[in-house]
């Protein structure tokens, strides 16, 4: 349990962290081969304190993560990490100022994610979750 404890977290962490890096680069100026966006970061700003929470909410997220791998068999640790796709999602498509557009396709997106999940946590899903006799 302490696994799956570990492993929604690191999910949490890592979709709060690509939606603070999202807002950051909407506020930065564009990556590009010139010294404008390297400047703009090194310069005290809104979108350089949402970019570097926004790296450090990834690497709190790969901290929670190697407990999460320590404690859960990757093959059930990797399927909660995809549950950070329906997070950012549904938080794009519901906080004010992202304008993200519903789609009901987006929504069986997520239906089918939630489905996958939950078939690999059922009870004697896999033969490798058996006991060996």
């Amino acid at each position: 349990m302490k696994g799956v404890v570990w492993a929604l977290m690191s999910v949490l962490l890592v979709s709060v962290a690509q939606l603070l890096l999202r807002s950051a680069m909407q506020v930065l100026p564009p990556v590009a081969p010139s010294w404008s966006f390297i400047s703009a970061v090194l310069q005290p700003q809104k979108g350089t304190l949402m970019l570097l929470c926004g790296l450090l909410g990834y690497v709190a997220s790969m901290g929670c993560w190697f407990f999460a791998l320590h404690r859960l068999p990757l093959s059930k640790a990797y399927a909660l990490l995809s549950l950070s796709y329906i997070l950012v999602w549904a938080a794009a498509i519901w906080l004010p100022g992202w304008h993200e557009p519903f789609s009901w396709r987006g929504a069986l997106g997520v239906l089918v994610i939630v489905a996958g999940v939950l078939v690999i946590f059922l009870p004697g899903a896999s033969r490798a979750d058996r006991p060996k006799v």
